[in-house]
């Protein structure tokens, strides 16, 4: 090398010296960043970070990261972080400290392995960012103001994720609920200000009693309190229980207005259950526990019911968690067991959507709870019986076939004119909505459910209070039927009001979501959601059924786009057959991918060339998304041309698994459709699950994948959190 090649050269190695120089000065200056070696002693730290916590570097430098780390951390979280990095993974995750003059702080962490010039791991690496500010806004969100424990929205976000946890690990779920014997009057006689103080008292004793042996405290009501414990036995429960009790007692807080003492005394119902083995949700949990702190109240109060009715336990997954009666998987089951025709009606509660958004939630839970209050006053007979089917329904089913003229006077002379003022919630004096109701009303047997759910949606469309099914209308009847549903297809289709509901799949083996159906719906300019059976041969008729099919695909893509979660959706073989419909497809799957997409094709009497269906598998394929055959074993299945189509899954014809359990016929024949689905590597899905019995069924089969009421009926996106 020359002598000019070699001034050159070190002047750029000077020049990049120096840039790196000023690199690692704007990092130390501006960058939480630290080093630490194979054991996790510090070996280097950024300035800045240092400003920031207050430390000085010779008190840092040697030590363990817990020099910062706040004594109330997680030991399960830093465990798992040890764990991830111990992999030579990534770890990202949120930790709280301390500076050194003991103020709190949270920091969003990414920890990374750090390696020599050989590729051996020498240490590692972690970059850190200030969320103080956002994690004081979550607790404000999430922490009740006046005695700074968590509040309910925080508790029923908690209790969803630990008891998945613990039926994962196979642990025990306990949860107390505690209220405060005669709180009302203890506040009428004080005053506000003192029952405030009261409550400040005694949450701030309850916790430093109980604090180290229970996992999390919550408030969940004005004089409400819940507790959970993870993973200990009975005797321990009902201990800490007791002790509550009497230790609520020794505060001797005078209480002059009580019937059970003359200090403030508490109740408590407890529940402590292996839930793996019972399978119920934590809505049942909570029942459970408020049934048992009921019974307590019932029994005096300033006592503890720990009690677990076997029956009731059982029986939980037909109960509505908010009105506490049968619901729809127990209407269904009636159903099924009439031996004679029964008179169904399905009540639709209007504009309840409406006033969940405006209102919120507890306003529609205090709702529900009075209209069925109302209608268990009305529904006086033995042989009629009241459901809670969902959020929006209630359903009255009629077995003694002289009521049936009754029950539909009652339905338009009394439960139809019934809007009470306690139904009118008003919005700062401007508003009001009055939530009555639209009803369907159908007679019959084993067909009942569909035909009142067929008559209801009838009557939500032509805004009429109610209709009855017929065996045959008219032909003005269909015609004006007819005219109606093109009319609000048409304002949907053009006000973008086709909108994606979704329902999961369910994985046989592990219980777990494995995808997510997308089902197409209309939203009416009342706001209220009707079902595709009542539109689409409508939008097929008058030739716009492909615009409808993109309206639905793009908001499908919309929803796939944000977590990736895996959805199915349905095309028809007019779909497939349209050039322009193809194209549009194709264009969808080059923005969004397709991976983790499913297309279910209708197999029916309508495919014509099963070529078009064989070129548009192959196209999609191309893209890594799975094909589906819908309606399989519903009369048109060609079992050849299904073969030749490289399917992944069957999904077997809702309406014989309806019948599993009551035709043998049916059952010999789905055992039929398994027999040669296993032998093509086909998966199976079995749809119209509606019971525990039914999934019982399913399971026994074989049925690689399940859908239906029983593990989730169709909701908004928002509903099953996909977006």
């Amino acid at each position: 090398m020359n002598k000019s090649a070699e001034i050159e050269l070190q002047n750029k190695l000077k020049e990049k010296k120096f840039l790196l120089e000023q690199k690692n000065k704007i990092i130390d200056d501006y960058v939480f960043i630290t080093t630490s070696d194979l054991v996790g002693k510090i070996v280097d730290i950024s300035q800045a970070y240092l400003d920031f916590t207050g430390y000085k570097r010779e008190e840092v430098i040697g030590k363990n990261h817990s020099i910062f780390r706040n004594e109330k951390m997680d030991s399960n979280i830093i465990k798992n972080l040890w764990d991830t990095i111990l992999k030579d993974q990534t770890w990202r995750g949120e930790l709280k400290n301390h500076k050194s003059s003991g103020e709190e702080y949270w920091i969003s962490t990414v920890i990374a392995p750090l390696y020599d010039s050989n590729y051996i791991k020498i240490g590692y690496t972690s970059i850190k960012q200030d969320i103080t500010y956002r994690k004081i806004l979550e607790e404000l969100a999430t922490k009740d103001s006046l005695t700074a424990m968590h509040n309910r929205r925080f508790f029923e976000h908690y209790m969803k994720r630990e008891l998945k946890r613990s039926i994962i690990k196979k642990e025990t779920f306990a949860l107390l609920l505690i209220e405060i014997d005669c709180f009302k009057e203890y506040n009428e006689l004080y005053g506000d200000f003192k029952g405030d103080k009261a409550l400040i008292e005694i949450t701030s004793k309850m916790k430093k009693s109980v604090g180290r042996e229970i996992n999390d405290m919550f408030r969940i009501g004005d004089k409400e309190f819940a507790i959970v414990i993870l993973n200990r036995e009975d005797a321990f429960i009902q201990k800490i229980a007791a002790s509550l009790i009497e230790f609520i007692a020794s505060l001797h807080i005078p209480h002059a207005k009580s019937n059970v003492s003359d200090y403030i005394t508490i109740s408590i119902g407890a529940i402590n259950l292996y839930n793996y083995l019972h399978n119920i949700n934590s809505h049942d949990l909570y029942n459970i526990a408020e049934n048992n702190l009921n019974e307590a109240k019932k029994l005096g109060k300033n006592r503890v019911v720990f009690d677990i009715n076997e029956f009731y336990v059982k029986n939980l997954t037909n109960i509505d968690a908010i009105t506490k009666l049968p619901n729809r998987e127990a209407l269904v089951h009636d159903i099924s067991l009439l031996k004679k025709e029964g008179m169904l009606i399905i009540l639709h509660i209007n504009q309840i959507m409406s006033l969940k958004e405006i209102y919120g939630f507890d306003v529609v839970k205090n709702l529900l709870s009075k209209k069925a209050k109302q209608l268990e006053d009305v529904l006086i007979d033995g042989e009629v019986s009241l459901y809670s089917l969902n959020l929006q329904e209630f359903a009255i089913l009629v077995t003694n076939q002289s009521l049936f003229n009754k029950y539909l006077s009652l339905l338009e002379y009394s439960i139809l004119l019934d809007n009470i003022e306690e139904d009118v919630y008003k919005n700062r004096g401007a508003n009001h909505i009055v939530a009555d109701f639209t009803a369907g009303v159908a007679y019959g047997m084993h067909t009942l459910f569909n035909r009142a759910d067929i008559v209801l949606q009838e009557a939500i469309l032509t805004k009429k209070s109610y209709i009855v099914y017929k065996e045959n209308q008219s032909t003005r009847e269909l015609q004006e039927a007819t005219i109606e549903r093109m009319r609000v297809y048409k304002n949907a289709l053009y006000t973008g009001n086709i909108i994606p509901y979704f329902q999961p799949i369910i994985d046989m083996k592990d219980g777990t979501i494995m995808k997510y159906e997308a089902l197409a719906r209309l939203q009416t300019d009342d706001g209220e959601i009707v079902t595709p059976y009542y539109f689409l041969d409508s939008a097929k008729e008058d030739k716009s059924f492909e615009y409808f099919t993109r309206q639905m695909m793009q908001k499908v893509f919309n929803v796939y786009d944000v977590k990736k979660i895996p959805i199915s959706l349905n095309l028809t073989y007019e779909n497939i057959s349209s050039s322009s419909m193809m194209s549009y497809i194709k264009n969808r799957l080059d923005t969004y991918g397709g991976e983790g997409i499913t297309f279910e094709i209708v197999e029916s009497e309508d495919i014509a060339d099963y070529a078009v269906i064989e070129e548009f598998i192959l196209m999609v394929k191309g893209y890594g998304s799975k094909v589906s055959i819908d309606d399989f074993g519903s009369g048109y299945s060609n079992f050849t041309n299904v073969i030749k189509l490289n399917i992944d899954y069957i999904k077997l014809d809702g309406t014989l698994i309806e019948k599993l359990n009551t035709d043998k016929n049916v059952l010999h024949m789905i055992e039929g459709l398994l027999t040669f689905a296993k032998g093509a590597k086909i998966k199976t899905i079995a749809e119209f699950v509606s019971s525990k019995e039914l999934a019982d069924s399913v399971r026994k089969l074989g049925i690689d994948y399940s859908q239906g009421y029983y593990y989730g009926e169709p909701k908004s996106a928002e509903s099953y959190d996909l977006i």
